[in-house]
Formats: structure tokens, sequence, C-alpha cells
């Protein structure tokens, strides 16, 4: 008697597929489908009922900020770390700086001349003032689903690595002296939806350093990708930084984050007080918190957070 699998129809060519018992390892979504076996004898042969595999898993697909920046406060750091346990190779990064461009979507006094380093702890690994239309940078644009700049001859900037090797990134964004308007700062994993797998390799973090004035509002985007929901822990940040081993100076003194899919508001905004905290989402702040090695705050520290499943969509 022998027993040969199939997938889809098609003989499966893979260590296994014709032994008696059949391990599929470090499923991919290419291996999703309908999977039988046909046992055959002397008497003839039988095929199985389909059993049907689905490989379900999301990531996090880019993280946007619009702000307007001021002749007095013209710097702002986006970082992010690209990793996970056991993670190798590249990950393909898109990393832009929008001003003139916004024009063409409505947005008034933009910032006319953004610039952009990417930083390798303390190395510039990569700059750029205007994108001067490179060909590289206009394939990858429609591929992650980022608007078209305005020309080719824009003063955008814009930087693509094919293969970011694990690790943590910062980006620095800039203008000329004395440069003031909104300008949107935009980070993709810019793998190609087909290649997507479930290796680790990923965006793990995208975190924001920015002043705030007062009475304004900071606004940050990111996008959950595939097919299933993810947990995610967003926070505000103020008070801790103003203490060790932080210290800055003239940090936000009471920061509020609001929660939005599309213009709905998911969750009300919430003090960082876990000990008036017991059925929601933000119970599990505090073990989120370690869990991802964030630095923690004192019980009463007037920081904000928030751990909800996200579904995949675009959210603010």
């Amino acid at each position: 008697m022998s027993q040969r699998r199939y997938f889809s129809s098609l003989f499966l060519a893979r260590p296994g597929a014709t032994s008696a018992t059949f391990t599929l390892s470090n499923a991919q979504p290419g291996d999703a489908g309908a999977y039988t076996v046909v046992i055959s004898g002397i008497a003839g042969s039988v095929t199985s009922t389909a059993a049907n595999l689905t490989v379900s898993y999301s990531r996090l697909l880019n993280l946007s900020l619009l702000t307007t920046v001021t002749s007095s406060n013209s710097l702002f750091t986006i970082g992010t770390v690209i990793g996970g346990a056991g993670s190798s190779g590249g990950k393909p990064l898109l990393v832009r700086a929008a001003g003139p461009s916004l024009t063409q979507l409505g947005v008034v006094g933009v910032r006319p001349d953004p610039k952009l380093d990417l930083f390798s702890g303390q190395m510039v690994i990569a700059t750029n003032d205007n994108r001067a239309g490179a060909t590289t940078l206009s394939n990858a644009f429609p591929q992650v689903g980022a608007f078209a700049y305005a020309s080719a001859s824009s003063k955008d900037a814009a930087v693509y690595n094919a293969a970011m090797p694990p690790g943590a990134y910062t980006v620095q964004f800039s203008g000329g002296a004395g440069a003031t308007g909104t300008v949107i700062t935009e980070l993709y994993d810019a793998t190609p939806a087909a290649a997507f797998t479930t290796a680790p390799l990923r965006l793990i973090n995208v975190s924001v350093l920015k002043q705030i004035n007062a009475g304004e509002i900071l606004t940050a985007g990111f996008v959950i990708g595939r097919n299933v929901s993810k947990q995610v822990l967003i926070r505000a940040v103020g008070p801790t930084l103003s203490t060790p081993p932080f210290n800055v100076n003239g940090a936000v003194a009471d920061p509020r984050l609001d929660l939005f899919s599309n213009q709905t508001s998911l969750t009300a905004p919430l003090p960082w007080n876990p000990s008036k905290i017991s059925s929601s989402p933000t119970a599990r702040l505090p073990s989120s918190t370690s869990r991802i090695r964030a630095p923690t705050s004192t019980p009463t520290s007037p920081r904000c957070g928030k751990s909800p499943s996200a579904n995949p969509s675009a959210w603010t």
C-alpha cells in the first residue's frame, strides 16, 4: 500500500509526502489551499476528503506623521526597529518626507523643501533633499500604495533601501533655514505583497519624537496588513521623558491619545493609572510595556497608552 499527497490537485513534491504522516513546517501564504492524500493498494485507490489550510498573520506596514514645523522648531525624528526572533536577511524600506506635493491634495501652507537623513546609531547611512525623479523611488511609491509626488523635479524627499538589515534606525527630518509649514513623513515596509511571508523579519515598532506647542495636535497613522487582527501597544509619553535616563527638557506635561478607525473614535482617552483599570484592553498595558521592553512609568504619571487588537486597516 502506498500514499501520495496532493496540493491543489498537483503531486506534493516535498519530503514526507509519501509517508504515513506528513508535517508541513513553517507554512507560508503560498501553502494555503486544499490538500488530499491518495492511498493505493492491490484493490485500487481511494482519495481522501480535502483538508483546507489557511495561513493567517498580520504585519505593521507603515507609519505616517502629519505635522506642522516652524522656524524655531524645525527638526523632528522618527525611529523604527527591524527585526524579530531569529531574523536575518534584509527588509525593503521606503522613507518619505512630502511638503510641496501636498498641495495637489488640497493642503495649504506646506513646507517648501523638506530633507531627511537616515541614521544607524550615530552614522548617517542615507540622505535626500530633493527626490530628483529617481526611477527606483517612482517605482516603489505605487508598490506600497503611496501617493505620487507632483513631479520628477519636486523638492519632496525620499529614500529607498531594498534590503535594510535587522537593527534600530532613526530618521531626522529638517528643512531650509526659517522654513515653516505642513509636512507628512512616511515610513513603509516596501516588501511586495506577493513576497510577504510569516518569517520574523518585520517592523517591530515605530516612534516619533517631536516638540508639541500648546494646543497643537500631532496625527500619526499606521496600517495593519494581511488578514487577521494584531494586538498593538500605542503610547504617548511626556513626563517620563523628563526623568533619568532621558532627562529631556520641555516634555509635555499631560499628553492625551485618541485612536480612530476612519472617522470613528474607538476608545476614550485614558490616563495612565493601572490601579483604576479593570476589564479593558488598557488593563494589559503594564504587561505589554514590559514585554516589549518599553520604558516604564509610575502608576500616576500622566502618560497615556492603549493596547487594542487592531484589525487589518488604516488607523490614526
